[in-house]
């Protein structure tokens, strides 16, 4: 939908005009945004359009050049502005969407729905208008230093940022080739019997004894659940497995705990979230309140998606974390050798769709390439040659807007009944959780999950000819869900959502009875109840903690007991002792406990003592720990390894196969400690309590999770500490009356550069208190917003 408009703006520092506050309220105008002392704008409305025009506006101003290279890096267009190096990049890029469908969803959207998408694009375009006008002061420097200028929006680039960050990041998670890849190298080993048991205890397709967010009490599984997919696919093609489909390992995700009524102290409920994306600059989130139009919510959400991810409203709060559930499947076709653009489906050939991408490069031709689509999904790998494709099924394909739209008017739910009713609309696996001023708590594990033959292994490529098709998605009853659990307390880190629940596909993410939640659950089950502080201080605990110690210490105290060496002995005293953390509080530069050292060491020696002899060539796939390192900083925080997991498994003879080779638990981990100990006296000394172990920096990088430029390398902020945390952290209070939101989302609110240089007052305000677990207000009720108001806007947008 075209709109013509005008815009009048005026900036009015609240400063000059304590009296003049009359502006915020006039009807005279469409649009007004309040910024606080911290750059965070709050927009006020009265329509749908207005609204989300002054959202886009706002994220303009802030974070224009890395909206630019999201909007580029989701569609597949960098290599237009920053050249041929990045032609691949956008080839792949664009065979992970369809854009016909896209357009379809959002052509069937309400004109109440479609606004939010049309007027944040118009908002945006707005102060694209007032940079071209005065381009000496208000462009970003980024787009002068790459040497291009903003391009226009529209509703389908809106949508795109939500698709190809949050779906064809989070929804899209896959393994499966890898997997074949392992599971072939295992058999050709050992044979099939003994290869597929080892491949089962590497990436176990259901696991029992780990840690879960909700109990049997709360959630019973439907019966089929732990009973279906019990057979192996087909054999594949070679050539498949060297495709590099697989999505990278990444070591962190998020976390999320949730403490009812029964378990506060000075509040009726809180909820405290950590999304783990990544270290960004600029900042991964964006903070914003909007205010009309049936919207009245404040919080922070990545690449100011038009929905607030982390956030609360006058009656209910709401935070996510990634589920982990399995709902992409990969398929092989069989083309036909008389016509390679035809695949044998249901006993005939029928032809792939098609399209022609063309794809301009900065200096160079414009190239062009064709892209497949089967039944199933996108093709994500076709080879004329071998007359063989692969094609990607995801259950949430077709249903992108539909659910960005589900979760953001679950934030315009005042009950649980209300929030959990837009859940089963949510395809993309992910935790939701609840909290209301009542102090009722919540949880919900949303997501499509298919309905698989009964000889389709999940971890492993499918046969595409029809045959393997799914039945259909599962009824969303049969997703976890739960309200006032009885623990009164619910925690996430990614874990298994409850009993019952089908393992993730992912070699590199597992579930076991190793799990980082343990952490938080045991904190949480620790005290009678908490205040609001308290609940935040439990950031900083779990940031500095080491989560492998729980785990690792027992065995290595009974393992120590048991051989009765005065050596040992020494050894385990020392690391009985250690507080199981990691910190700096001497600000010498150098962990001060270094039992961190010995257990980083200890657990990548466990994880080859155990498995690097039965894996071969595989054991690449599981020699990490998790543990960052100087040159190599986790992606998205800390956490066990897959490697480090099914080790653990061995030593408790949890395992199909005796992966320890006939000899106890107690015999390897012995070993293990005296190997270790002779390595780290070979380099420290012979007193251990003078290892030294240089502090993890944490980095902020310039380019997004896609590895495209957001901003200019030099000026990038480097933390001296990693900290296994949030990207932001949130808290929401809930009170009878009303309710409080926290957060810290560094760097900052902006990202904005002048041409001079000079960057924004809000681009790094937020480090400090990141670093040192401070908070700041969201402020949220108007009388809040204008009291802390640094700035209005005022836009008069006509139509």
């Amino acid at each position: 939908m075209k709109k013509n408009f005008y815009i009048l703006l005026l900036t009015i520092l609240m400063s000059a005009c304590a009296d003049k506050t009359e502006n915020v309220d006039s009807k005279e105008v469409d649009v007004k945004i309040v910024r606080d002392e911290y750059g965070t704008p709050h927009i006020y409305a009265d329509n749908t359009y207005d609204l989300f025009y002054g959202y886009g506006y706002s994220v303009a101003q802030d974070r224009l050049f890395q909206m630019e290279m999201a909007k580029r890096s989701t569609q597949g267009s960098v290599a237009e502005v920053l050249g041929a190096e990045y032609l691949e990049f956008d080839i792949n890029a664009r065979r992970l969407y369809s854009p016909s469908s896209i357009k379809a969803q959002l052509e069937k959207l309400s004109p109440k729905d479609q606004e939010i998408f049309t007027g944040y694009a118009a908002g945006m375009n707005a102060w694209i208008t007032e940079i071209n006008q005065q381009p000496n002061t208000l462009m970003p420097k980024q787009f002068n230093d790459f040497e291009f200028t903003p391009s226009q929006w529209d509703a389908f680039d809106v949508v795109m940022i939500f698709v190809g960050t949050m779906a064809n990041r989070f929804g899209d998670f896959n393994s499966e080739l890898d997997n074949t890849k392992i599971i072939k190298d295992l058999i050709a080993r050992f044979g099939a019997e003994k290869g597929k048991a080892i491949f089962d205890d590497l990436n176990p397709r259901f696991t029992s004894g780990t840690s879960t967010s909700i109990s049997e009490n709360d959630w019973i599984a439907p019966e089929h659940s732990i009973k279906e997919y019990q057979q192996y696919a087909s054999q594949l093609p070679d050539f498949i497995l060297e495709q590099g489909l697989s999505s990278k390992p990444i070591s962190g995700f998020s976390n999320c705990y949730v403490i009812g009524k029964e378990k506060t102290k000075d509040a009726n409920a809180v909820l405290v979230n950590g999304p783990q994306f990544g270290w960004f600059d600029p900042a991964y989130t964006y903070s914003v309140g909007l205010h009309g139009a049936g919207f009245d919510l404040v919080g922070n959400t990545p690449f100011a998606y038009p929905v607030i991810l982390f956030g609360h409203n006058a009656d209910i709060g709401w935070g996510a974390t990634w589920g982990a559930g399995d709902m992409v499947d990969m398929y092989t076709l069989e083309l036909n050798p008389s016509d390679p653009r035809a695949y044998l489906y249901n006993g005939q050939f029928q032809a792939l769709e098609s399209r022609i991408e063309s794809i301009k490069v900065k200096n160079g031709p414009t190239h062009e390439h064709e892209v497949f689509r089967s039944v199933h999904g996108q093709v994500v790998a076709y080879d004329q040659e071998n007359l063989v494709a692969v094609s990607k099924k995801r259950a949430w394909d077709g249903n992108e807007v539909k659910s960005l739209l589900a979760w953001l008017y679950q934030a315009t739910a005042n009950d649980y009944d209300e929030w959990i009713s837009y859940a089963d609309d949510h395809s993309l696996s992910i935790n939701w959780y609840y909290a209301d001023r009542a102090g009722n708590i919540g949880y919900s594990f949303t997501g499509h999950y298919p309905q698989r033959q009964a000889n389709h292994d999940n971890r492993l490529p499918a046969n595409g000819d029809g045959s393997m098709d799914w039945l259909g998605i599962q009824d969303f009853s049969h997703n976890p869900s739960a309200m006032n659990p009885e623990a009164n307390f619910i925690a996430n880190w990614n874990n298994k959502p409850a009993h019952g629940v089908l393992n993730p596909d992912l070699f590199w993410y597992s579930w076991s009875s190793a799990d980082r939640v343990d952490y938080l659950q045991d904190a949480l089950a620790s005290k009678e109840n908490f205040t609001p502080q308290e609940a935040w201080d439990l950031i900083q605990q779990s940031s500095y903690g080491d989560l492998v110690a729980k785990f690792m210490l027992p065995l290595i105290n009974e393992a120590a007991q048991k051989s009765k060496t005065l050596e040992l002995d020494k050894i385990n005293t020392w690391l009985q002792a250690w507080d199981r953390h990691a910190t700096d509080k001497n600000k010498d530069g150098y962990y001060d406990q270094p039992q961190y050292l010995f257990m980083q060491i200890f657990a990548k020696n466990l994880i080859h003592q155990v498995l690097n002899d039965d894996l071969g060539d595989s054991f690449a796939f599981f020699k990490g720990t998790g543990y960052p390192s100087i040159d190599k900083p986790t992606n998205s925080g800390m956490n066990l390894s897959s490697g480090l997991k099914a080790t653990y498994e061995a030593l408790l003879g949890k395992t199909k196969v005796d992966l320890l080779n006939g000899e106890s638990s107690n015999s390897i981990v012995k070993q293990v400690i005296e190997k270790t100990y002779a390595q780290l006296t070979k380099e420290y000394g012979l007193d251990f309590n003078q290892w030294q172990l240089a502090l993890y920096p944490r980095p902020f990088n310039y380019k997004n999770f896609m590895g495209i430029p957001q901003n200019n390398e030099i000026i990038t902020a480097t933390l001296p500490i990693e900290q296994n945390r949030g990207t932001e952290n949130n808290m929401t209070v809930f009170h009878t009356d009303r309710i409080e939101g926290f957060e810290v989302a560094p760097p900052g609110q902006s990202g904005f550069i002048a041409p001079d240089g000079t960057p924004s007052p809000h681009m790094y305000d937020q480090l400090d208190m990141y670093q040192n677990f401070g908070k700041k207000r969201m402020w949220f009720y108007k009388e809040d917003v204008l009291r802390q108001a640094q700035s209005v806007t005022i836009l008069e947008v006509v139509k």
